[in-house]
């Protein structure tokens, strides 16, 4: 194995925080970008609906014209059954920015991918991180191995973690994961009919057990998906498609908007979906982006735009510290905790407004737990 190349910048990661992160970079004056991506963008991924405001973040990376031309589904606000049994709305109609969308997940990456490309940086898909080594003050070397299985060394000034939840980089130094709350969402997908008409709302319905979620997707697809805890889901089955159906049939609002959707075959998933805080989000020529650095509640529905934000400005600040200002590094980090601080304040305000059921599980501990631990 010897080293073929040097970078300035490698993006361990190829998902939406790698991808904007690099073109970013492109942004901020730095060519000599590597990013490293484990998929080919074939596999599944669960769609987010993602705010009005996030087409400011789109122009600032230059791509909000073309995001324009993928016609995601429109979003157009949210309802829920939070709190009583009535529904509440929550619309998009006076945010001066306009509609949100309903992602097709996805195609939403290859997207991105796609641009990464198109400005010059190299992408290398089905190429997966394996370790990396400190080389001082040339940054890191980084071991790389392809789907041929063959290893590869390569060099990078700096080193961007965007591996999502794993956080891989920056466990391997030393950061820890400071966990709020350990989520799990059984997902399905629907069909819907000719005749539906389910509304361009993000519809929210608590339960007993956790909460559902329900939002259209395009070419007349519906994304399903249950909250709850690991132990809950096991005990009430909610990982069989039986069961799961079973319990989405008795909720009060979304079944009802299903009637005559069809459930599509096997298209039932099982996924973490954890709220955490690294306790290092930078070091010495390395930070992390998206849900490597932190990862929200999905009910806050703001995993995408957080990707986005972080990468915009972790690129002024990898800009800075190859220019020699290693300060901004600890800024960064302040801001990714602040940020956290703030959506830690408001997913508990959230949950402490269902008062439903005293007695369950599944809300006693989002009531009471209310730090990191």
């Amino acid at each position: 194995m010897e080293t073929s190349i040097e970078y300035d910048v490698a993006v361990l990661g190829g998902g939406a925080a790698g991808c904007a992160t690099a073109l970013a970079l492109q942004q901020n004056g730095i060519s000599k970008i590597l990013v490293v991506e484990s998929g080919r963008y074939e596999a599944i991924r669960v769609g987010e609906s993602i705010p009005p405001d996030t087409r400011i973040l789109l122009k600032k990376l230059g791509i909000l014209a073309d995001f324009l031309k993928e016609n995601h589904e429109t979003c157009l606000g949210s309802c829920s059954s939070w709190g009583d049994d009535g529904l509440g709305y929550n619309d998009f109609l006076f945010n001066p920015h306009g509609n949100g969308w309903h992602l097709d997940r996805r195609r939403f990456e290859a997207f991105l991918a796609r641009k990464v490309i198109e400005s010059g940086v190299e992408l290398r898909t089905g190429t997966k991180f394996e370790k990396g080594e400190s080389i001082g003050s040339k940054g890191f070397q980084l071991q790389l191995r392809g789907d041929n299985q063959e290893t590869e060394l390569v060099d990078a000034r700096f080193v961007v973690d965007a591996t999502g939840m794993r956080s891989c980089f920056a466990r391997n130094w030393g950061a820890r994961r400071l966990f709020l709350d350990r989520l799990i969402f059984a997902i399905a997908f629907f069909e819907l009919s000719a005749s539906s008409n389910f509304s361009n709302l993000t519809m929210l319905e608590a339960v007993e057990y956790g909460w559902w979620y329900a939002a259209k997707l395009p070419k007349r697809r519906l994304v399903t998906a249950v909250a709850s805890e690991p132990a809950i889901i096991k005990q009430t089955t909610l990982n069989r498609s039986d069961n799961w159906l079973a319990h989405l049939k008795k909720t009060n609002h979304i079944s009802r908007e299903l009637v005559g959707c069809h459930l599509i075959e096997d298209s039932l998933l099982i996924c973490a979906a954890p709220s955490f805080l690294l306790n290092h989000t930078a070091g010495n020529g390395w930070l992390a982006v998206g849900d490597a650095a932190s990862t929200y509640d999905p009910i806050s529905s703001q995993g995408i735009y957080k990707a986005l934000s972080d990468s915009l400005q972790a690129a002024k600040v990898i800009a800075a510290y190859l220019s020699g200002d290693t300060q901004s590094l600890s800024e960064y980090q302040s801001s990714i905790t602040t940020r956290f601080d703030n959506y830690l304040q408001n997913r508990n305000y959230f949950y402490q407004l269902e008062k439903r059921w005293s007695t369950s599980r599944f809300w006693k501990r989002r009531q009471e737990r209310v730090g990191l631990i």
